[in-house]
């Protein structure tokens, strides 16, 4: 699989799940969408939700249109192992289940987003977290995705 479509793959399923994020909060808290996603990214929530739906809507109909197919089908016969490999994909799984964790705290008690993750430390902030936790898992699912198929199927894909 060729870089380009391991991008635009991403920016479709992260971009869908920003803006579904977005609104959610919307339907919660519908006057506070002019207040930042969080401290890390001063951007108003309701902005990031639109450029989030227009990334992923883009990314969507591009690949549909040169593939056919929204995403690429791996070989299921490659189970390559290793420890980089094992770390990226926790990154993904559990990078997204703490972004999911702390949109919801985000939702059921917006004040504590600025507020320190745990009580073990004064850093990292709960809104820092979410989004540090969301980009890492985007990369980390970039990395396996771009580099999803051994070296020979890749140079003849992206050729």
């Amino acid at each position: 699989m060729n870089r380009l479509r391991a991008l635009a793959e991403v920016v479709m399923l992260y971009g869908l799940l920003g803006w579904a994020y977005v609104a959610v909060y919307a339907a919660a808290f519908p006057n506070e969408l002019d207040h930042p996603i969080a401290a890390v990214l001063p951007l108003r929530r309701d902005t990031f939700g639109v450029l989030a739906f227009a990334a992923s809507a883009v990314s969507a109909t591009v690949l549909r249109a040169r593939s056919g197919r929204l995403w690429a089908g791996g070989d299921r016969a490659d189970r390559r192992r290793g420890w980089s490999r094992a770390i990226l994909h926790t990154v993904v799984g559990y990078g997204l289940a703490a972004w999911a964790y702390l949109c919801v705290n985000s939702l059921t008690h917006p004040w504590t987003i600025g507020m320190r993750l745990t009580h073990f430390s004064p850093w990292p902030t709960e809104g820092g977290t979410a989004v540090a936790s969301f980009a890492g898992s985007a990369l980390a699912l970039y990395l396996l995705r771009s580099t999803g198929q051994p070296t020979a199927e890749r140079a003849g894909a992206d050729a």
